[in-house]
């Protein structure tokens, strides 16, 4: 976040860019990418897997507020952006999620078993729709804001990462999950935010859709070099 505001603002873009470019660096695509990848690399080792669903759910967090309020902020409408916030489910489910496990209440089976089987079919139906949501992204021209992006997403993202891990100590699995968690492409939601506020949409779909792509040679070599580190 410190790295791309000092871009953003070395590069004098405007603010509506300015949001868009630390959206499509910041945010991740660390659910419909990075849970099923997560599930394939940690197959048979639940603390992997565990790991990543925190990401997860510190990235739904930070989409939905440092995110939201980076696009809405561009009109200088402070107050739209905490109306938008509190129209979100996510924090609502956090909360009864939250307050289920401090008071111990356990979910009756006849709710949590088609839970259970819907979250068993995630992986093959998170892999059809990210597909399906890449199908309708198109690239118009690429700029050299663009490689900044695909690359502060793919390759600086997962450097600082190594560095973080290095200092704090984090060894085995828990460092590989985090490591591998921090390589992961662009959020589908910073496109999103784009086109509902008006943000260079175009700008936001592509670097979307390129780190995705690219994600496929960049991931596969954090993986490995997950292995080889940790």
């Amino acid at each position: 976040m410190v790295l791309c505001e000092g871009i953003s603002r070395l590069m004098q873009l405007d603010k509506s860019m300015a949001a868009t470019f630390k959206n499509s660096i910041v945010l991740i695509n660390s659910g419909n990418f990075g849970i099923p990848v997560s599930q394939l690399v940690f197959m048979g080792n639940p603390l992997g897997v565990s790991i990543q669903m925190f990401v997860m759910i510190f990235q739904n967090l930070l989409t939905f507020t440092y995110g939201l309020f980076n696009s809405v902020g561009v009109d200088q409408k402070k107050f739209k952006a905490i109306v938008e916030l509190f129209k979100l489910p996510i924090l609502y489910a956090l909360f009864i999620g939250l307050l289920l496990n401090l008071l111990e209440i356990n979910i009756p089976p006849f709710v949590f078993n088609p839970i259970s089987n819907i979250a068993n079919a995630f992986l093959a139906i998170a892999l059809i729709t990210m597909g399906a949501q890449v199908a309708l992204l198109k690239v118009h021209h690429f700029s050299f804001l663009l490689l900044i992006s695909i690359c502060g997403r793919l390759i600086v993202s997962p450097i600082l990462a190594w560095c973080v891990i290095s200092f704090l100590g984090i060894e085995v699995t828990t460092a590989q999950a985090l490591f591998i968690a921090s390589s992961f492409p662009t959020s589908r939601n910073s496109a999103l935010f784009a086109l509902e506020y008006n943000n260079h949409p175009d700008y936001a779909a592509q670097a979307v859709l390129l780190t995705t792509l690219a994600s496929s040679v960049t991931v596969t070599l954090v993986v490995f070099l997950s292995r080889i580190i940790f």
